[in-house]
């Protein structure tokens, strides 16, 4: 699915308009009106971070696979290309051929060229239209390559059939990177999960504990304990650190694993939501 860059732009300002009326409404209910909520506050903020980060999450996703299934067929239609040259076709001719064939996403940006081509435009103004609309790196030095081709001509089938190797080994070669960088992304929810463990841990022994000879000792009434400590704004705390390292932690596994920030959206709500069920049914409501 092919999600053009002002959709996004909507789904972030739609996303950040319906979050900040959530907040400035639970803020409002629970400070302001006095309301008794259904949930608590830190369940009702974690809810909105949810609903702003899910729809650009999602257009995100759709759009960056959208965008390496095009880029994964490029070799394929260029190798199909020069073959097509050897049998004597044109460039142009050629390019009209191939867009017949079936290459996934990319087939109805092939046949959107030849559209435009028969509109009256050439070959170099589809192809400049064509790496636009697409967007990708790769899209754009392939329209150069065959405006080059169709400009200064030669032996043009050589050139894309060196070309179509050329992007297969680039492929391969980010294939493997990912493959090396995906233990990196698998430290970093490990690191996640840790942390709540130990947020888990504090708050069901250590300063349980606390609270309870605490309570203790103001009974008996002794003053050896000046300072009191309150366990539901430990827990809160740790709630919120938590929110935050789910946050940031899915942004850096996001620019790791794919290069780009908004990519780790994903990991960032995963982590948000496995974080808060934690919390709620060992924390705030445990069941264990």
């Amino acid at each position: 699915m092919r999600v053009p860059k002002k959709e996004k732009k909507y789904v972030w300002i739609v996303s950040a308009i319906l979050g900040v009326l959530l907040t400035s409404t639970t803020i409002l209910n629970t400070f302001y009106f006095e309301r008794k909520l259904v949930l608590s506050m830190d369940d009702l903020l974690v809810l909105s971070i949810i609903v702003t980060i899910f729809p650009p999450s999602v257009v995100n996703f759709l759009d960056m696979k959208w965008k390496e299934e095009v880029d994964k067929r490029i070799p394929e239609f260029l190798n199909d290309v020069s073959q097509a040259g050897r049998t004597g076709v044109t460039l142009t001719r050629a390019i009209e051929l191939s867009a017949k064939r079936k290459y996934g996403p990319l087939s109805s940006q092939l046949q959107r060229v030849v559209t435009v081509m028969s509109w009256g435009k050439n070959l170099e103004e589809a192809m400049k239209e064509f790496g636009s609309n697409v967007g990708t790196r790769l899209a754009k030095r392939t329209t150069v390559l065959i405006e080059e081709c169709n400009r200064s001509g030669g032996n043009t089938q050589e050139i894309l059939e060196v070309m179509s190797r050329h992007i297969g080994e680039l492929h391969n070669i980010e294939n493997e990177r990912k493959g090396m960088i995906r233990p990196y992304m698998g430290i970093i929810y490990i690191a996640f999960f840790i942390f709540i463990a130990i947020d888990v841990v504090l708050v069901r022994t250590f300063f349980s504990e606390i609270m309870n000879l605490q309570d203790s000792m103001a009974e008996a009434g002794t003053m050896l304990m000046s300072g009191s400590m309150d366990l539901f704004e430990m827990q809160r705390a740790m709630f919120h650190l938590m929110i935050i390292e789910g946050f940031f932690g899915g942004l850096i596994a996001g620019k790791m694993g794919e290069g780009l920030v908004g990519a780790g959206l994903k990991h960032s709500l995963i982590m948000i939501i496995l974080g808060f069920l934690i919390f709620y049914f060992t924390i705030w409501n445990p069941i264990i």
